[in-house]
């Protein structure tokens, strides 16, 4: 749909009214591309939305010139998960030098001033009855949480979840992942029924846009 200008002397008709007003207070473009050649001249607030059936689709809305078209339902909003990372190798073995669980990490495009939460789950045991287990969930190397868990048997295994909040002050990819070990005895992680699992969510912002 074309971007209407009204000019002086426009003759209003009801079916004018229609394809001009009612149609266009959120203007539907096949492409940014289409968008932009039609919207030469924005205004904050405008509002559009690309139906390009790709990556591409979805609400913009225009915050002038160095903000520009920005897509999502806005930044106070959560955006949801940016990361679900999955184990599940049956058994994994800790010693008391902390170690990267295999493929509990990956990279997130962050944004500044936004939170992102991070949770953690698995199964485990420890080998020794008075064992303390120390996870440290880790982003950009930095520990966001870093506690222990008492063990309860050295026979049946017991569920876990923590969480931990990023608070991210720079743009960027940041890569977030999850140590572990004992401080004593072996600490034995299950992935096999009960995967263990890390996932980052960006919960909305704590600050202005940077």
């Amino acid at each position: 749909m074309p971007y209407t200008t009204i000019v002086a002397g426009t003759y209003a008709t009801a079916s004018w009214a229609n394809a001009n007003v009612r149609d266009q207070t959120i203007v539907s473009f096949d492409s940014t591309g289409a968008r932009d050649a039609s919207i030469t001249s924005p205004l904050p607030g405008m509002v559009c939305f690309i139906n390009s059936n790709d990556a591409n689709e979805g609400l913009y809305v225009y915050h002038g010139a160095t903000g520009g078209w920005r897509k999502g339902p806005g930044w106070n909003a959560p955006w949801g998960m940016q990361l679900h990372a999955v184990d599940t190798v049956s058994t994994r073995d800790f010693t008391t030098s902390p170690a990267t669980i295999p493929n509990i990490t990956g990279s997130v495009s962050v944004v500044a001033n936004r939170f992102y939460r991070c949770t953690f789950t698995c199964r485990f045991l420890n080998t020794s009855a008075s064992a303390g287990n120390i996870f440290n969930i880790r982003a950009g190397g930095a520990s966001v949480f870093n506690g222990i868990q008492p063990n309860f048997s050295t026979f049946a295994d017991q569920s876990f979840m923590v969480y931990g909040i990023f608070k991210s002050t720079t743009t960027g990819a940041v890569t977030f992942d999850v140590q572990a070990n004992a401080s004593t005895g072996t600490l034995r992680i299950y992935g096999a029924n009960a995967p263990t699992t890390l996932t980052v969510e960006d919960c909305g912002p704590y600050g202005a846009p940077a």
